[in-house]
C-alpha cells in the first residue's frame, strides 16, 4: 500500500506540473463560466424600446405594458424593460415616423399596432403591448362586472386537472428528481471519457518512453496501475469538482434557480459516481498498456467507450420505464449500473434489495476487473513495438 500511495502521489505531483492540466483547467472553468453567463450578458440589462402614441387608451397600454415587463424585477434592481414613448397627432405622423425609423412600433387609438414590417414579426415589443391589451381588457371587464368576472378569469386561468403519479400522489418534487437523475448521469458519462481518456494517455507515453522499466524495478505492476488510477484519476476529479464549484458560483450569479438535492439523493449519486469511476478508470489503465504508441491509445480504448455509451443510453431506457426489464438488468450489470441505478433512485422506483444487490455485485466486479487489468497490465507493459493483443498480454503476464 506504501508503494501504491507513492505512486499516486507522483502522478500527481507531474499532473500539477504541468502546463497542460492548468491550461485544460482554465480554459474548462472559462469556457463553463461564459457558457452560463453570456446569455445572461448579452440578453440581460434594460431592454430599451421607442413607441409611438396615437389617440386616447395608447398610454395606458404603453404603461400596463412596462409594468407587465418589470413585474419580476426585485426593488432596486435595473428595470428590464424600458420604454420610450412620442405623441403623434395622427395615424399619418405616426406611420411616416415609423416609417423613418424613429419609432420601433406605433399604437394607435389604444387597438391597433402599426409595424415595419409584419413579416418578420416586426419589433421585439410587439408581444409585450399585445400581452398588455389583453390585460387592459381584463381590468375593464372586472370593473364593469365585478365578482362575477374575477369568478370567470380565475376559471379560465387557473389549471382544474390534478396532476398525480400512477399511485395517485401528488409528486412536487418529481420533475426536479428527474433533471438531477439526468445530470448526474451526463456528469458521471463525461468524466469517464475524459478522465478515462487522462488515464490510458499516461499509461501509453510512460511506456512508449521506457519509463517503465524503471518504474517496475521498484513496484509491482498492480502497483503500478492502482498508484495511476488513483493518481491521474484523483486529480482528474478534482479539476471535476472545480469546475462544478464555478459552474455553481456562475450560476448563483445569474439568479438562476436550481433543484435542491436532498442528501439522500446527493449522496446516492457521489457513491455511484465513484463506483462507475473506478469500474471504468480500471480498465483504461489496462488498455493503455496494450498499445505502444499514443497514436494507438484511442483505437483500444474503443471498447470501453462503446461500453459507456450503451450504459448511457440503457439509462435512456431507465428514464421512460424505471421499473422494466432493461432497467433492472442494467442495475445489476457492473458496467451500467452507474448510469442506471442513480435515475431509478431519483425517480423512486428501485427496491432497496435491488440498491443493495447493484451495489455488491459493482463492488465485486471491481475487484474482479483489478485482478483482470492487472494481470493485462503485467503481461503487456514490457512488449514494444507493435500493439499487444489481449491474448498475448494475458499468456505472458507474471503471475
Amino acid at each position: 500500500m506504501r508503494n501504491l500511495g507513492l505512486v499516486a502521489l507522483r502522478e500527481m505531483r507531474e499532473g500539477l506540473r504541468s502546463k497542460t492540466f492548468l491550461i485544460t483547467t482554465l480554459v474548462t472553468m472559462g469556457l463553463v463560466a461564459a457558457i452560463i453567463l453570456l446569455p445572461q450578458m448579452l440578453g440581460g440589462g434594460t431592454q430599451n424600446h421607442t413607441v409611438g402614441l396615437v389617440g386616447d387608451g395608447s398610454a395606458e397600454i404603453v404603461d400596463t405594458a412596462v409594468r407587465l415587463g418589470n413585474a419580476a424585477d426585485e426593488d432596486g434592481e435595473e428595470p428590464s424593460v424600458a420604454i420610450e414613448t412620442r405623441e403623434y397627432a395622427s395615424r399619418d405622423e405616426g406611420v411616416t415616423a415609423l416609417q423613418e425609423g424613429e419609432v420601433e412600433a406605433l399604437v394607435v387609438d389604444g387597438e391597433e399596432v402599426v409595424l415595419r414590417n409584419i413579416g418578420i414579426m416586426g419589433s421585439g415589443v410587439t408581444g409585450l403591448l399585445q400581452q398588455a391589451a389583453a390585460a387592459r381588457s381584463l381590468e375593464e371587464v372586472l370593473e364593469e362586472h365585478g365578482q362575477v368576472a374575477a369568478v370567470v378569469i380565475e376559471t379560465l386561468t387557473s389549471d382544474p386537472l390534478r396532476v398525480t403519479t400512477p399511485d395517485g400522489d401528488a409528486d412536487e418534487e418529481g420533475g426536479q428528481r428527474w433533471i438531477v437523475a439526468q445530470a448526474g448521469m451526463f456528469l458521471l458519462y463525461m468524466a469517464i471519457l475524459i478522465y478515462g481518456s487522462w488515464i490510458l494517455t499516461g499509461v501509453t507515453e510512460e511506456k512508449s518512453s521506457r519509463v517503465v522499466e524503471v518504474l517496475l524495478s521498484a513496484v509491482h505492476p498492480w502497483q503500478l496501475l492502482g498508484g495511476k488510477v488513483l493518481g491521474i484519476g484523483g486529480l482528474g476529479l478534482a479539476q471535476f469538482i472545480i469546475t462544478i464549484i464555478v459552474a455553481l458560483a456562475a450560476v448563483n450569479y445569474t439568479g438562476i434557480e436550481i433543484p435542491a438535492l436532498e442528501p439522500v439523493l446527493l449522496g446516492n449519486l457521489v457513491l455511484w459516481f465513484i463506483l462507475g469511476f473506478l469500474v471504468f478508470a480500471v480498465l483504461f489503465g489496462a488498455a493503455g498498456s496494450l498499445a505502444s504508441r499514443t497514436e494507438d491509445a484511442q483505437g483500444v480504448a474503443m471498447p470501453m467507450s462503446m461500453i459507456a455509451v450503451a450504459g448511457l443510453f440503457i439509462s435512456f431506457a431507465a428514464l421512460e420505464n424505471p421499473e422494466g426489464t432493461v432497467a433492472v438488468v442494467g442495475s445489476l450489470v457492473p458496467f451500467t449500473a452507474p448510469f442506471v441505478v442513480p435515475v431509478r433512485v431519483a425517480l423512486d422506483a428501485i427496491p432497496w434489495w435491488q440498491y443493495a444487490l447493484s451495489v455488491g455485485l459493482a463492488i465485486l466486479g471491481i475487484v474482479i476487473f483489478v485482478r483482470i487489468a492487472g494481470r493485462i497490465y503485467s503481461g503487456a507493459l514490457l512488449r514494444f513495438g507493435t500493439r499487444t493483443k489481449f491474448r498475448d498480454a494475458w499468456r505472458s503476464a507474471d503471475l
